[in-house]
């Protein structure tokens, strides 16, 4: 019996020391018109606000065997504004991920500091956060249910707990329209012992996104993006193509290491394009057996120009702007 119940702890925590790194790896098809929530350095690069909203529903249709829940689900939520003082961008987000029983809630402040040079600007970035991570042990299975060990487990794990993080980047914008940047997820690697037999200490992630832009003729211009993130053991990356037409509507294409290839499209609406609408179709490519084949993404956007902190505001009258 012992064996039996040391063998079921090690792939319960395999499991959740799995399931625990997915959530620090969700990830969105279009971050390229909203990376703040990977590097907090951006969010002092653009001159207007904005909101943005963000949902995802990975293999679409997917039934786990115990989990009534059924496929991942994960959606975001964050407001970025620009500062006319000693720091260029403050941003905030929240985000909502569900894989399995685990359920992880993220609230992430962001602050940027912007220096200009001739050849470009340069920004640095911190994000303090806040994890509330929970699992629902209704929907963990074991050989010995009434094994006292397995009971201890069940009794301790399933409440919610809050955890602090914090969250680096730098971000460099040329004046010859190309951008890199590169950030560190959970420096402060928070630790969520969901009972004293299951351990699950968060690993740092280290992400690198860069891109250009060029036109490819009138009215048409094509954006390149790259994002690769790695805890240093493994690593994965996005690579994807996005042409504009007269910066109103927008396709693209998109490939993920092991995962899927995608299709983006999406409008802009009202004056000035202040309305952005996108929709993403993912179909997997690897282990087919293990998902349902087609994962699904919305996007929405809303600019919020007259919305900035510090500074002297523009004021628009019928003669003069002041």
């Amino acid at each position: 019996m012992k064996c039996s119940v040391k063998i079921i702890l090690s792939a319960l925590m395999i499991f959740i020391s799995y399931i625990g790194h997915g959530q620090n790896d969700f990830f969105f098809n279009h971050y390229m018109f909203n990376p703040s929530y990977y590097n907090p350095a951006w969010v002092g690069t653009e001159d207007q606000a904005f909101a943005a909203a963000h949902h995802r529903s990975q293999w679409a249709g997917y039934n786990a065997t115990l989990d009534p829940g059924g496929a991942p689900t994960t959606q975001l939520i964050s407001l970025v504004v620009p500062v006319k003082t000693t720091f260029s961008g403050f941003g905030m987000s929240v985000s909502n991920d569900k894989t399995g029983p685990l359920s992880v809630i993220q609230a992430r402040i962001s602050i940027s500091a912007k220096k200009e040079f001739g050849f470009g600007d340069i920004s640095f970035g911190l994000m303090p956060s806040l994890n509330a991570n929970s699992i629902n042990t209704n929907y963990l299975r074991f050989v010995d249910q009434d094994d006292i060990v397995i009971r201890t487990l069940i009794e301790q794990g399933g409440g919610a707990q809050i955890k602090p993080n914090l969250h680096a980047g730098l971000y460099f914008q040329s004046k010859k329209d190309y951008f890199i940047g590169v950030s560190v997820e959970n420096i402060l690697q928070p630790t969520f012992d969901f009972s004293s037999l299951a351990r699950n200490q968060t690993p740092l992630n280290y992400l690198l996104m860069g891109g250009t832009s060029f036109g490819l003729m009138r009215d048409l211009v094509l954006n390149p993006t790259i994002m690769v993130r790695s805890d240093l053991n493994t690593y994965t990356y996005d690579i994807s193509t996005v042409a504009v037409y007269q910066e109103r509507m927008w396709a693209g294409l998109a490939f993920r290491r092991a995962e899927s290839l995608s299709v983006l499209l999406g409008y802009s609406f009202l004056e000035d394009n202040k309305l952005k609408a996108g929709y993403s179709f993912d179909y997997v490519i690897k282990d087919k057996d293990a998902k349902q084949p087609t994962s699904h993404e919305v996007f929405i956007r809303y600019d919020l120009p007259d919305l900035v902190f510090g500074g002297r505001k523009a004021v628009k009258t019928p003669r003069f702007t002041f």
